[in-house]
């Protein structure tokens, strides 16, 4: 993807350029209904490698990992944009047309050099396919954030209710082992009461013995 400074500097060439002088170069200049591939339904030009695209973006998905089909459109448009910005790259290059040198040109050492008028426009598509990569770009990126957010929410709700299990069980075995020591408790006074019972019918049946004798 091409840098501002690099769309800067070609819009500076482009002011510095005499512009075509020979007839020749003139005609051809004029020439501007250049099928570029830039509007429209993305594909691959027939000029183009479709394979050099299909591993460009293999590459992107192998890269970024979508995880779901909304991720997956983002990576795509974001490899097409690229492809397209390098596309207009390639069209602001053709713009450049070098003029034959005359005598006079080759004992000054000097160069002419003719500008397609439509360079202006392939600069701007370069620049709008490079914004929307951008914006696929963040907004997979804004998307891959909420998820990633979304699971640590969930991990974080799984932990909350493992542990409110745990504290329910730990809370049931307090109240189970409290029911047992409630239960041995009543065991041991009613064995109390017993042994009392035990006492006071021994303590009445030797008194009534005495009492007899």
């Amino acid at each position: 993807m091409s840098t501002d400074r690099q769309i800067e500097a070609n819009r500076q060439n482009a002011q510095k350029s005499t512009g075509p002088q020979s007839p020749e170069m003139k005609e051809k200049v004029s020439q501007n209904r250049l099928l570029h591939g830039l509007r429209g339904k993305f594909r691959v030009l027939q000029s183009e490698n479709q394979q050099a695209f299909n591993d460009m973006l293999a590459s992107y998905l192998e890269t970024e990992q979508p995880a779901n089909d909304i991720e997956r459109d983002l990576v795509i448009k974001m490899a097409r944009h690229s492809w397209m910005s390098e596309r207009s790259v390639r069209l602001q290059e053709a713009c450049f047309l070098e003029e034959p040198q005359n005598e006079q040109d080759i004992a000054d050492d000097r160069y002419r050099v003719a500008v397609r008028s439509d360079l202006d426009l392939y600069i701007r598509y370069q620049t709008a396919n490079d914004r929307a990569y951008a914006r696929a770009s963040a907004e997979l990126a804004k998307r891959r954030k909420e998820r990633q957010a979304n699971a640590i929410g969930f991990e974080r709700q799984k932990r909350a209710q493992a542990e409110e299990v745990r504290r329910e069980k730990r809370q049931e075995q307090r109240d189970e082992r409290h029911l047992i020591k409630m239960s041995i408790e009543k065991e041991r006074l009613k064995c109390v009461e017993a042994d009392a019972v035990t006492h006071s019918l021994r303590a009445a049946d030797f008194l009534q013995r005495h009492m007899a004798a």
